[in-house]
């Protein structure tokens, strides 16, 4: 499948430059159907690019609204592509994400939102982490 047409487009409305190493790492995010993280996407690139500029890329779609962070394991963070709602240094997208707890793979499921959750007005909240653990679909056939 060519993504390139919509990666371009995507990275030109969040104001980014298209680059190679952003336009292979947006690709992986959209043949996939679970977060990944810098160690998963290393492994899965073609061509062979440092850690520190995988991390800067992840940290620039990260701000710009294009990718999220979904859950945290021992391999580290794991992203996600954000809906298209999302814009610049504002995730809209609040829902639930689903860890296996055999293949350690996480799932967005964008179908599930997290639940309005108050606290005392002496605290700010940047973002709330809703995370649901299980066996997923494949672990479980």
């Amino acid at each position: 499948m060519d993504n390139k047409g919509p990666i371009g487009d995507l990275l030109h409305t969040h104001g980014l430059k298209k680059t190679f190493i952003r336009t292979e790492m947006l690709e992986l995010f959209m043949e996939h159907d679970v977060a990944l993280s810098a160690s998963d996407i290393v492994a899965k690139m073609t061509a062979r690019h440092d850690r520190v500029t995988i991390y800067r890329a992840l940290s620039s779609f990260e701000e710009h609204g294009i990718v999220h962070r979904a859950s945290e394991d021992r391999q580290g963070i794991k992203y996600a592509m954000c809906s298209s709602h999302c814009v610049n240094e504002s995730h809209t997208d609040k829902h639930a994400h689903f860890v296996c707890d055999e293949c350690h793979q996480t799932y967005c499921l964008e179908d599930v939102e997290v639940p309005e959750v108050e606290v005392s007005n002496e605290f700010s909240v940047h973002r709330i982490n809703y995370t649901i653990g299980g066996v997923c679909k494949v672990c479980k056939a």
